[in-house]
């Protein structure tokens, strides 16, 4: 028999073997409920495998959060979001923005780039037009990292790929840029936007507070250095102290809201997707939000009542700044 006649004679034998399975309908439910078993238990699988991957990350940035909690300066800070952008993305550096230009504070990862140039570097706003929109916009910028992106100098001074993709992240406090996060991928190294836009917040929140108290302690020390017959500096101290401490609660309850809003963002990504589409983002997300009021109402607008309602402004701009989006069943802001 010809070698052609032999897969003649298979594909025949193929055939009738297909079509008896097919004709023999226990076999086929059999079959099929296998393939089902085994797309259940890969999707099961797959489902845990994220879940833990959820659950490591999230105690990964609470313990961030608790070293956090433990900086009790500016510089602290800055080491801290540094270091902690490793976790997230490849090479990090802090550059403080100062007037017309951007100066380096800290950075990590950088290769050749030593500590003490980089911290003596300074670049003109005027060259680096990434650095430039993210002060005007006080939004997350991508760039590529060349010299007519970030200038001449950021470029040499840090000694990174030429080309390479960077991550600018804005510290805004009271409105305006004080600091900016850059992060590299690091070569295969992936950055998790969303995760670096939580720590840069959480930083934010965490110097503005500072800030405040530093600001009472300054304004509490005036009366044991000035004096003026007839005064009662005392009296001037007292009636600005609850002012001072007003300030630093709204600090905090404008750092709870970012960083609130931010975690939905992160961890219920696909939920607020689905919720934009469907313009009713309330309901995509009603148990993180409402926990997140119920706090806000406790912890901020309970003790003070003229705290502004930023939890509010958050949502709005999680959606885009469309109160629309957050849907009918949003019960609107809490002040």
């Amino acid at each position: 028999m010809s070698s052609s006649d032999d897969r003649l004679e298979e594909e025949k034998f193929l055939s009738q073997a297909s079509e008896e399975i097919v004709s023999r309908p226990k076999v086929s439910e059999h079959l099929s409920g296998l393939i089902r078993q085994l797309e259940d238990r890969v999707g099961a699988e797959v489902d845990d495998a994220c879940s833990k991957s959820r659950r490591a990350l999230s105690e990964e940035l609470n313990q961030m959060m608790r070293c956090l909690r433990q900086c009790h300066s500016t510089e602290a800070i800055a080491r801290w979001l540094v270091e902690s952008a490793a976790s997230f993305g490849g090479p990090a550096a802090l550059f403080e923005v100062m007037g017309s230009q951007v100066r380096g504070v800290l950075s990590r990862g950088f290769g050749d780039a030593g500590p003490e140039s980089f911290e003596g570097l300074e670049a003109p706003l005027a060259e680096a037009p990434a650095f430039r929109h993210l002060i005007e916009e006080r939004e997350t910028v991508i760039a590529t990292g060349t010299a007519a992106e970030v200038s001449t100098q950021i470029i040499n001074g840090l000694a990174q790929a030429p080309g390479e993709k960077v991550y600018l992240y804005p510290m805004v406090i009271e409105e305006k840029v004080v600091a900016i996060l850059y992060v590299t991928p690091g070569g295969h190294q992936t950055v998790d936007s969303a995760a670096l836009e939580l720590l840069t917040d959480a930083a934010a929140g965490v110097a503005r507070i500072l800030s405040s108290e530093e600001s009472s302690v300054v304004r509490k020390a005036g009366p044991e250095l000035i004096g003026i017959e007839g005064v009662d500096m005392r009296a001037s101290v007292r009636a600005v102290a609850p002012d001072i401490r007003r300030q630093a609660l709204e600090a905090r309850a404008r750092w709870f809201a970012r960083t609130e809003v931010a975690r939905m963002r992160l961890y219920q990504k696909k939920a607020l997707d689905k919720g934009r589409m469907e313009r009713d983002i309330y309901s995509a997300l009603r148990p993180q939000i409402e926990a997140a009021r119920r706090t806000y109402t406790q912890d901020f607008l309970a003790v003070s009542p003229v705290i502004a309602d930023h939890l509010h402004r958050e949502l709005v701009a999680l959606a885009h700044d469309d109160a629309n989006l957050l849907g009918p069943g949003y019960p609107g802001s809490l002040v």
